[in-house]
């Protein structure tokens, strides 16, 4: 199983980092897993310029930016994890514009074309507040999933996280069963 993991965290040791290097370290060998750090990635959102819904690109979209090396990596993978903190209910905005970015690979009028089909996706989330501060993300996440026709298999939020609290192992447990339902 080869899976993508998106990280949208601007801390490379922060909560969210730590949170994924402990999934990491959970199905590592299980599977293989290519994180991606995009947060200084040049990610422009979409321009809405219809070019993909007119026509199949190449390159999927007009945009020349940091995405266009993403698309292959994304189109590859069996699973994609998106990892963000949540700030102000919402993922951070590099990982909102990687989202919005992959209309591309579907002609969403007719889905005569959807590269996206078939794809699973989840999501890892960390958040200074309670669980539910991340329902608006996360169920934004799961409709976008829903209507691309990828599968949606999960989530797995640490509310009032802190780093020391997630490498003193108090969620191994359920990183552990997160990294096991992804592998089926």
């Amino acid at each position: 199983m080869k899976v993508l993991l998106i990280n949208g965290s601007p801390r490379a040791d922060g909560n969210t980092s730590e949170l994924v290097k402990r999934f990491i370290g959970d199905i590592g060998n299980k599977a293989s897993v290519e994180e991606v750090r995009i947060f200084n990635t040049d990610i422009k959102g979409c321009k809405n310029c219809g070019a993909c819904q007119r026509a199949v690109l190449e390159k999927h979209c007009t945009v020349n930016d940091g995405m266009s090396a993403l698309y292959p990596k994304f189109l590859s993978s069996d699973v994609v994890i998106i990892a963000s903190p949540i700030y102000m209910w919402q993922f951070t905005p590099c990982t909102l514009a990687f989202l919005n970015r992959l209309h591309c690979l579907c002609h969403s009028a007719d889905f005569s074309y959807n590269e996206m089909a078939g794809k699973k996706m989840a999501a890892l989330v960390t958040l200074g507040d309670e669980e539910e501060v991340a329902d608006f993300a996360v169920n934004g996440l799961k409709e976008f999933c829903t209507f691309f026709s990828i599968g949606y298999l999960g989530d797995l939020r640490i509310p009032f996280a802190s780093k020391e609290k997630i490498s003193s192992g108090e969620y191994d447990k359920r990183i552990k069963g997160f990294a096991e339902m992804i592998l089926g």
